[in-house]
């Protein structure tokens, strides 16, 4: 699967489950923001090629459950020094909030970050 068939790949994933939508902010050029019924956020970088970066609340998720998928957590009072990327603050669910930064390669570690953040998409 190339960079680009990942990328579309993890976009299906988010596009068919019943609990994310785009951000009503839109999206930017390089963070596709989207938001759960519930409020809480999810990015993709929407340039990597090997990999895809899925930015999420620190406290929208479980860490420990996805502690196996490398990561980076970003403290929201060092943003100027750890330069999460600024496209994300389009959305305002990611201001002013501890990030974690997922680098997924492979579908399996994306639908596990998706679900752990907007659920399993049950429609009860």
């Amino acid at each position: 699967m190339t960079g680009e068939e990942f990328r579309d790949a993890i976009l299906a994933l988010i596009d068919a489950h019943p609990a994310l939508s785009p951000s009503k902010a839109g999206h930017a050029k390089h963070a596709l923001r989207f938001v759960t019924t519930s409020g809480q956020p999810l990015a993709i970088e929407p340039d990597r090629q090997s990999f895809q970066n899925l930015w999420v609340r620190a406290d929208g998720v479980n860490a420990r459950r996805l502690s196996d998928i490398e990561s980076r957590l970003y403290d929201h009072t060092t943003f100027e020094e750890s330069k999460p990327n600024h496209n994300l603050f389009g959305e305002a669910a990611f201001k002013d909030a501890d990030l974690i930064c997922f680098k997924v390669v492979t579908i399996w570690e994306a639908v596990r970050v998706i679900a752990e953040v907007a659920g399993m998409g049950d429609r009860r």
